[in-house]
């Protein structure tokens, strides 16, 4: 059975999720240049209205419009590939991380031409739940930090079932939802058979669980399959910045 919203609370929801390009305000000045980095992304908000970054272009729209992956469609290969420097500086010294991704938005459409369109669309979904026996997590103590170390064999890090939930997402390749209804921060450590997950043979003498037992066994926690309606941002037009306008004013950027 798919999960709908009511009509209303649809159309709000995709309206705050892709804000319109034509009321957000421009950068003061902006450098785009293709970066020489193969790997990694970052985006940094920095003091007095700066702006940093380097990705793939279609992670510079999840990054402007506040959405996921699985929520950009279409568009030339290249939006998964072209890496591109932005460093970028707000008129107001004052801007928040909000309003700089709304800078974002306008440099898209300005600098790479980017045309869209809003639909919503059914996607194969998975909920974390509690499994049948209860949860099996280990409250963390006020002001206790709970992290990786050197001798953590398992997955660490997270310290909530929405920590775990949004981890999962890239372990199995589609929407993880949390919906435990568990509030408040644990001692999270999660071992499993990652090969087997990714469709790999294991090594020899690597005996791990699966990640459908991981989850019984360690945390009291399973995914159950769902179908969930969500608004998508599909790509009509896009262009890479012509090289002879990739910079505005960078020397007045100060970064």
């Amino acid at each position: 059975m798919v999960r709908r919203v009511a009509i209303a609370s649809l159309m709000l929801f995709a309206l705050a999720a892709f804000p319109q390009t034509t009321a957000a305000p421009s950068f003061d000045v902006a450098s785009i240049r293709p970066s020489t980095m193969d790997y990694g992304s970052y985006f940094r908000y920095l003091p007095g209205g700066r702006f940093s970054g380097m990705s793939w272009i279609k992670q510079v729209i999840q990054v402007a419009y506040g959405i996921e992956d699985y929520q950009v469609m279409g568009g030339p290969g290249w939006l998964t590939t072209d890496r591109y420097n932005i460093e970028a500086k707000a008129a107001s010294p004052d801007a928040t991380k909000d309003e700089i991704n709304g800078m974002l938005q306008s440099l898209l459409a300005e600098r790479f031409k980017l045309q869209f369109h809003r639909e919503t669309k059914d996607f194969s979904t998975l909920d974390l739940v509690v499994d049948k026996n209860g949860p099996k997590l280990t409250p963390l103590k006020e002001g206790e930090n709970f992290g990786c170390t050197r001798d953590n064999t398992e997955f660490c890090g997270m310290t909530s079932p929405a920590d775990v939930a949004h981890w999962l997402r890239n372990v199995v390749g589609k929407p993880v939802f949390d919906r435990t209804g568990i509030s408040g921060r644990y001692k999270i450590l999660l071992t499993f058979d990652v090969y087997s997950q990714q469709g790999k043979t294991p090594p020899e003498g690597y005996d791990k669980p699966t990640l459908k037992d991981a989850l019984h066994d360690q945390l009291g926690l399973k995914l159950a399959p769902h179908t969930e309606s969500m608004p998508v941002l599909l790509v009509d037009s896009i262009e890479r910045p012509d090289r002879k306008s990739t910079r505005l004013n960078s020397s007045h950027l100060g970064i």
